[in-house]
């Protein structure tokens, strides 16, 4: 079995740089200070809202941060154990093998 696995580390890093990528445009953006000068209310909480929205498209950027590092050592614990399950294949069988005369 283990000789049938195949693990494309390079392309496990390319999707995961992919996705550090988009990870990079979702900051928070705050607004002008020009924006912030108003005294109706509606603007008010329109700022309040974008505010919040801000929060959690920066929020959604860090997630996706979490996922590449996880995306990385997905890829390089499977490398390990693939590594073993060959060693463990080359071992031979754990109980010896009887065979009838």
């Amino acid at each position: 079995m283990a000789d049938r696995i195949n693990i494309d580390q390079g392309r496990v890093e390319e999707k995961a740089g992919q996705i550090r990528g988009a990870a990079a445009y979702l900051v928070n953006v705050p607004l002008t200070p020009q924006d912030n000068k108003t005294t109706l209310p509606a603007n008010e909480k329109g700022r309040e809202a974008y505010g919040r929205s801000q929060e959690r498209i920066a929020a959604l950027g860090s997630l996706l941060d979490q996922e590449v590092k996880n995306i990385r050592g997905l890829g390089a614990a499977f490398a390990q154990f693939d590594e073993m399950m060959g060693q463990l294949r080359g071992n031979g069988n754990r109980y010896p093998v009887l065979s009838a005369k």
